[in-house]
């Protein structure tokens, strides 16, 4: 127990060659157990030794209520293409005065008012904008009737903009979060869609952070459980954008840039736009960026710059800075990742700044689909003096802070962690199993690179990951497209190699698939039935083009929806991942990362809710739609009551709310029993039952948290006995994948990478084991490792993006266990009588029984007629051919 003061090494990353001079940082920090308690406190400090002003805010506690995740903000210097190492200092009541600006926030009736030290800004709720005011030096620089958000409807018909609420989200002395939440109307007062504003403040600058979020609640129709775009349930609009409007005095002048260390450029036109249609890479107009007719939009390659009409440059790819002067003050404004999120538009009219975020230049509308949502993180930065946009480059490349890999480790948040140049070089299997993880961001082949097959850019898709073992098979023709969605928890296992390693990439594409996850892939809607409320949809269906569905899985488009009334789906409990988002949360201190792990752990509930669906009233038992997995009926362990328990554990971990674990266990009580017969649940069905082994490593993370807690009651050893009941049979029964891949429709490289999942669960099995019992699992997991990276090698499509995503979330267990050991469990506090199992009878389940009884019964009359009538026409042709 670390009970002595101590120091915490920062690590800020510079890649981009820019100097950093104050540039705000946010980053969450690990704890360990015990380590500072709440009469303790921080210190920062920088190279040079000089205290930095820092705001700490708690995002968890440990059970013995010692900090266990805290938020950092401060400005930070750094030099560029240099790591720059910070110290943070943690002690009993440090003694160092540090006096810099500070923010002020304060409430006046129904508006907030801001003051960074450098600028004044006022916030009205139930108004038109963001600022009704903005002052710098005490005078006024805003214009409000030139300024506000523009939403603009098919005929360039503005929507009325109402702002409900107004409210301070975070207050401290670095940086301060105001969040407006607010809805845009039609002319008869109809509500078109919803939007939350966050506004961030920083001490002693004018810089503001402005994250938009534009969101369609209604629910889709998706007729026969399809999801195209054209749904009645979609919403449509030309144009959104974002007015910075100053008032005018004289000497109007402004500056540009188009790309990175591009030379600032200025001119006198009137109106200047700087505008990205398309993604700019080879494959611009490919078929991922088709509309609801099945047409893509997109009109050029790349950017162009126009001022007053005439073509001035044009170029592929651009993070464009303009700066406004008046006279009385500028304001310097960029969006981040510009044309990744195309199209997208950057434009100065008169006294004004536009930010484009779905620019009405794009040839086509805009369909929100029902449930969708669309977020920008745009920076506004105002000054009284002339600013050198070159000053303001870093905004699109954001300094990376982490802890050290050693630090992760030792604070324990993170289950069998171990950093990567800790990892046994001798042992060839994990340095086969390094390079194959390691490749998703290295080298000419990575998850990067793979965006530009599909052109994985645009405001729908870009964070997401192309799903290349979809188009294994594809003979010819343009590259089918497939989204992945974050299927195994991407965000989960590349966070966790971040940390392992402290490559920056790893946190990239954690950061941009996060976000997508978290706009695109959830079902943003209360107003569609519980069961998909508030869901993760499913990746692209298999081996099928995602056609108009886009990230929706289940496309009228599809060969089997012509085949089949019966092909269709939406979101299900097999697709739900929320550790990743959990993890997002803590080290970003995103307030869109909590709400969406809490939206997904109540859907586990809601879902489950046999009340709430049509004739409920009749038979209250729950649905079982949160525990199926594969086969109707099916309600043992299995990746679909596996993502459930992991949904409401996180859930809890999250906000100790006691409902969630208690849903959990119940769940765990459901679905697995310490005296199951084994044998019944076919588990050497491989095609339905495979993914058993993901519900078994949540019952040891379930384990985890108990142990923690120091809750070693009844349902800890329930659950630990189960464990070890299940990991026993597999000691005797399971076999790598390759030796059985005739039982299996589609035999891919997936089914031997699926293996290191067993090696999960031996490991989990062994820690809570002794003797030769312990030893056997640890054998048997070693064995399971080099089967799996030993098959998995002998597929030539060992490289695709599934393998790969399944080896970074599993396989680092393994090292951690080859060096440290699996650590040994205590043991439960008492004996228990876990009495026999309960077969689970779910909602209407004597109705269904009986309607499978008769499709059965029908289907063996159906087959004893044909009998029947194939053996009378027999006994006729016999006849007759004697009769002849």
């Amino acid at each position: 127990m670390m009970l002595r003061p101590f120091e915490i090494p920062i690590l800020l990353e510079e890649h981009a060659g820019i100097p950093r001079k104050q540039e705000p940082v946010t980053l969450g920090i690990p704890l360990p157990k015990g380590a500072i308690r709440s009469s303790w406190d921080f210190l920062l400090i920088d190279p040079d030794e000089n205290h930095v002003p820092l705001q700490v805010r708690e995002l968890a506690r440990w059970s013995d209520g010692s900090l266990k995740w805290v938020l950092l903000d401060f400005l930070a210097d750094a030099a560029p293409q240099r790591a720059t190492q910070y110290r943070l200092r943690a002690g009993p009541h440090p003694t160092a005065l540090i006096t810099s600006p500070r923010l002020s926030v304060t409430q006046h009736g129904a508006g907030i008012e801001v003051d960074t030290g450098s600028a004044v800004f006022h916030i009205e709720a139930g108004g038109v904008g963001f600022f009704s005011s903005v002052k710098l030096s005490g005078v006024e620089i805003w214009d409000s009737a030139n300024s506000g958000m523009v939403l603009t409807n098919e005929v360039d018909t503005p929507y009325s903009q109402q702002v409900a609420n107004v409210a301070v989200e975070s207050d401290g002395p670095i940086r301060a979060t105001v969040r407006l939440d607010g809805s845009f109307r039609d002319q008869n007062g109809a509500r078109h869609s919803e939007f939350v504003s966050r506004l961030h403040f920083f001490a002693g600058t004018g810089l503001v952070q402005l994250q938009f979020t534009l969101r369609n609640p209604q629910a889709a129709q998706h007729p026969r459980g399809l999801w195209d775009l054209g749904d009645p349930g979609s919403i449509y609009f030309k144009d959104l954008s974002l007015s910075i409007g100053l008032r005018c005095a004289d000497n109007r002048r402004f500056q540009w840039m188009a790309e990175p260390l591009q030379a600032a450029q200025s001119g006198q036109y009137e109106r200047f736009q700087i505008y990205q249609d398309s993604s700019g890479g080879p494959n611009w107009k490919s078929r991922n960026h088709v509309n609801r007719f099945g047409i893509v939009p997109n009109s050029f390659k790349g950017y162009r710059v126009r001022g007053d009409g005439v073509d001035l440059a044009h170029g592929n790819r651009a993070t464009p800075i303009v700066s406004l002067s008046t006279g009385l003050a500028t304001v310097a404004a960029t969006v981040e990742r510009f044309w990744q999120n195309f199209p997208k538009r950057l434009e100065v009219a008169g006294y004004a700044i536009r930010l484009g975020l779905f620019p009405d230049a794009y040839r086509d509308v805009f369909e929100l689909q029902g449930g969708e949502q669309k977020t920008y993180t745009a920076w506004l930065s105002f000054g009284k003096d002339d600013l050198s946009i070159s000053n303001l480059e870093w905004i699109n490349h954001r300094l990376v802070a982490r802890a050290t890999p050693d630090w992760y480790a030792d604070t324990q948040v993170f289950a069998f962690f171990l950093p990567t140049d800790r990892q046994p070089v001798e042992n060839k299997e994990l340095a086969l199993a390094s390079d194959l993880i390691n490749s998703a961001v290295h080298g000419d082949n990575t998850f990067f690179h793979r965006r530009e097959i599909i052109d994985e850019y645009g405001w729908r898709h870009f964070g997401d990951l192309y799903a290349d073992h979809e188009a294994v098979n594809q003979k010819d023709g343009p590259p089918l497209v497939a989204h992945y969605n974050n299927q195994y928890d991407v965000v989960h296992g590349a966070l966790v190699q971040y940390c392992r390693s402290g490559d920056h990439r790893w946190f990239l594409l954690a950061d941009d698939l996060a976000k997508h996850v978290i706009d695109i892939d959830i079902y943003h809607t209360r107003e569609d039935r519980p069961a998909v409320n508030g869901g993760l949809f499913w990746h692209t269906d298999h081996y099928t083009d995602a056609g108009t569905a886009t990230h929706r899985s289940f496309s009228r488009a599809s060969p089997q929806a012509a085949k089949s009334s019966g092909y269709g789906g939406g979101p299900a409990c097999e697709h739900n991942y929320t550790t990743g988002l959990l993890y997002y949360y803590y080290l970003t201190g995103s307030p869109q990362a909590y709400d969406a792990v809490i939206t997904l752990a109540d859907w586990v509930i809601n879902m489950d809710d046999g009340s709430t669906r049509i004739l409920g009233f009749l038979d209250r038992r729950p649905t079982g739609y949160s525990t199926l997995t594969a086969t109707p009926g099916y309600h043992g362990p299995g990746r679909g009551a596996g993502n459930s328990v992991n949904a409401l554990i996180d859930a809890y971990t999250l906000t100790g709310s006691i409902r969630y674990l208690e849903r959990a266990e119940q769940l765990i009580r459901r679905c697995i029993h310490p005296h199951d017969d084994i044998e019944e649940r076919n588990l050497d069905d491989v095609e339905r039952r495979w993914s058993y082994t993901v519900f078994l490593s949540v019952l040891g993370k379930y384990l985890d948290l108990k142990i923690e807690q120091d809750a070693r009651d009844y349902m800890y050893a329930y659950a630990r006995a189960s464990l070890l009941h299940y990991a026993q049979w597999m000691l005797n029964h399971e076999v790598p994948y390759k030796s059985v891949l005739h039982k299996v429709e589609i035999p891919t490289e997936t089914w031997p990478a699926q293996d290191i999942r067993k090696v999960t669960v031996l490991h989990w099995a062994a820690k809570h084991s002794s003797g030769a019992l312990r030893e056997a699992f640890r054998s048997k997991a070693s064995f399971y490792f080099t089967a799996s990276v030993t098959d998995l090698l002998s597929f030539p499509t060992h490289r695709l993006t599934r393998p790969i995503v399944i080896f970074l979330g599993n396989a680092y267990i393994h090292a951690y266990c080859l060096v440290r050991g699996e650590g040994t469990a205590p043991e439960p506090l008492g004996q228990y009588d876990f009495g026999w199992p309960q077969s689970f009878k779910y909602q209407f389940y004597e109705l269904y029984r009986a309607r499978d009884w008769i499709r059965r019964l029908l289907g063996r009359l159906e087959e004893f007629a044909c009998r029947s009538r194939f053996r009378l026409s027999g006994s006729r042709n016999a006849a007759e051919n004697r009769y002849a």
